[in-house]
């Protein structure tokens, strides 16, 4: 049999295949993805579900003429491939390869960056006014999932578009999942929908709306052919995609996502109408991938695995912070009755799907909402509750005004377990959690820390909890990294945590590093290897971003006279920069400082230790500026070393 996706070039090429053709496509994209990420890793049992919606949209419309607007992005890798980044696929997430989100400088075809959820209704909509502000005529489409329709940006981008009249289509892709099955009240609706056997309301709602598109009468009669046949889930009789309508949008559906002609068929006709639009789509998350259809929650995104089998590479026997946080929080949770715990819709990402098992009542998945999230917690904790917010520290960032407004402006007793702080790799510049230090740092009543290691992070949740009540009562974050939490001998007995307190782990006269968190151990590397040149450096353990040990920080700046401060954040606002400003308000300004963290860009994907040494976070950066602050030759130690 040819080979036929190695042939498209642009998806121009679709629509001159017959529909055989086209199912062959969307066979060898299935066969691309599993292939090329049991090698790779990558966002899996979406992307697997999403082919035929992917390839009929590229068939039927103008890419990118037509405006096709994706959801988060990583269930576009056969838009990708479609779109003449076949060649590079085997690229993907890797340092210097394209993208596993969507980027608009990687392709023209890449129409909206995307990265987080519920965002493609509000951007398309904003596509659809400049192109009539314009005085232009071409179609602009939503395509947004199931869990992302959960989201309030979403709703808010349903009711602002809905009733515009303009020439706008949303597609909802629903496969009833996000990582972790939907919750909430439209997760429910959808379902009753999906579940409806309601044959004949759903031909006759189908059919009287197909008679409103240009081809009318034609697509009507085409409808009773093609439709009984293909819909797995059918239509209850007149309630069905009342929300939607009173949205103000003509509602389509449910579809069988998995029936390409239907799909042309219908967006053929779609594409004709010139008011908004929604068109239900129902598809199987990992389609075509055994395993992944049978779990799609453990097939979401996956590391590199034997494609006969789905084995992965033997996974370490060292814990991750995530995997402790989860120990911990059960812990807590059956220690103290006023804990509970917040995940939005990331109860395995964020180690909480034990606890969700074994003390259900104490642990509520809100959805991809943030804000919610937040506002939500602070509601719990001025209500008498430990609430414990578990969201990934780059999504936190969606709830800034709510943390402010809701939490700290009311000094409100919530834990915020920031998972994934720091730079988290292969997903790249949308998903690094690099800014929470600098965005939380700025707010009053905050207290901020992170761990050296997986004992001290242990030591950390306690100590959040126990200081939710008395004199330091209010909203306290604790920021992680991804990854293992590995055993350190860190030379002796950790010293006990106290509030605002930092750690000495390391003296010396000469220099001192000044770390926090993931940066704490690679400080201490590098003051051993000073040590072997006869430079004695300190390695001070911040532990604590706010309020900082002020006391600890001007002995030792008055005493060595040169600082380097490490942080895993950007440079901007965040740790390092608090230090300065505390010495600048202690008037000490004769003090040589060297401020190592993430540069003043976005930072791309690749491996955490490529784009550590990207940003300078490596060991041999870390030795270097220690000489340059010492203004003694540079001595590439890491070089020498590996001769």
């Amino acid at each position: 049999m040819t080979d036929l996706l190695s042939a498209i070039e642009n998806p121009s090429a679709l629509k001159k295949m017959t529909v055989a053709q086209l199912k062959q496509v969307a066979d060898e994209l299935r066969q691309s993805i599993i292939s090329n990420l049991s090698k790779t890793g990558g966002h899996f049992a979406s992307n697997l579900g999403a082919v035929e919606i992917i390839l009929a949209l590229h068939t039927i419309y103008d890419v990118p003429k037509d405006k096709l607007i994706w959801d988060v992005g990583h269930q576009c890798y056969a838009h990708k491939m479609l779109t003449g980044r076949l060649k590079d696929f085997p690229t993907l997430r890797q340092f210097g390869g394209i993208s596993g989100f969507l980027r608009r400088d990687e392709s023209e075809f890449d129409l909206y960056g995307a990265g987080h959820a519920s965002t493609s209704i509000s951007a398309a909509y904003g596509f659809a006014v400049a192109r009539d502000m314009l005085g232009e005529d071409h179609s602009v489409v939503a395509v947004i999932g199931d869990a992302g329709l959960t989201g309030g940006l979403a709703l808010e981008g349903l009711n602002n578009a809905g009733h515009s009249g303009r020439n706008f289509t949303v597609v909802l892709n629903d496969n009833a999942m996000s990582i972790a099955p939907n919750v909430g009240a439209l997760s429910k609706y959808l379902s009753k929908i999906r579940l409806s056997g309601w044959y004949q309301g759903m031909e006759r709602r189908t059919k009287s709306a197909l008679r409103r598109l240009p081809a009318g009468s034609i697509a009507s009669r085409a409808a009773g052919g093609i439709f009984k046949h293909s819909f797995t889930h059918l239509l209850a009789p007149e309630h069905m995609g009342v929300f939607f309508e009173e949205m103000g949008f003509e509602y389509i559906g449910p579809l069988d996502g998995h029936d390409l002609p239907l799909l042309l068929s219908v967006f053929k006709q779609v594409r004709q109408m010139h008011t908004p639009v929604f068109v239900h789509v129902i598809t199987t998350k990992g389609k075509g991938y055994d395993r992944a259809e049978d779990d799609a929650r453990k097939y979401h995104a996956v590391t590199p695995f034997k494609p006969e089998d789905g084995q992965a590479d033997k996974s370490s026997s060292v814990p991750t912070y995530t995997g402790i946080f989860g120990e911990e929080i059960i812990k807590m949770v059956e220690n103290d009755p006023r804990v509970i715990t917040i995940t939005a819709a990331m109860p395995d990402g964020t180690g909480l799907t034990k606890l969700q098992q074994t003390h259900p009542d104490r642990c509520i998945d809100v959805g991809i909402a943030e804000e919610h999230a937040v506002c939500f917690a602070a509601g719990l904790a001025a209500g008498g509750q430990r609430p414990v917010a578990a969201i990934y520290s780059t999504f936190l960032q969606r709830a800034f005004d709510q943390i402010i407004h809701d939490v700290a402006l009311q000094n409100l007793p919530v834990i915020f377990a920031l998972d994934r702080a720091g730079l988290v790799g292969e997903d790249g510049a949308t998903h690094h959690g690099v800014f929470d230090l600098s965005y939380l740092h700025c707010i009053p009543n905050m207290t901020i820390m992170a761990p050296k290691d997986g004992e001290e992070f242990k030591r950390m949740l306690w100590f959040a909890l126990e200081h939710t009540d008395g004199p330091h009562a209010g909203p306290i974050a604790v920021r992680y990294p991804r990854g293992a939490a590995k055993s350190i001998d860190w030379g002796g007995d950790s010293a006990p945590l106290e509030w605002g307190k930092a750690e000495m782990l390391m003296q010396g006269t000469d220099i001192a590093y000044f770390a926090i968190g993931s940066m704490v151990q690679i400080a201490c590397e590098a003051a051993k290897f000073l040590q072997e040149e006869g430079i004695n450096a300190s390695v001070m353990n911040a532990r604590f971003v706010r309020p900082l040990d002020t006391d600890l920080i001007l002995n030792v700046a008055r005493k060595t006279g040169k600082l380097i401060l490490l942080e895993e954040n950007v440079k901007k606002g965040g740790f390092g920069s608090a230090v300065m400003e505390m010495l600048a308000e202690n008037g000490v300004s004769n003090v040589k400082i060297k401020h190592i963290g993430v540069p003043d860009h976005f930072i791309e994907h690749g491996s955490p230790d490529i784009l550590k040494q990207v940003c300078g976070l490596d060991l041999e950066n870390l030795v270097n500026s220690a000489h340059e602050l010492l203004d003694s030759e540079r001595y590439p130690i890491l070089q020498k070393q590996n001769r």
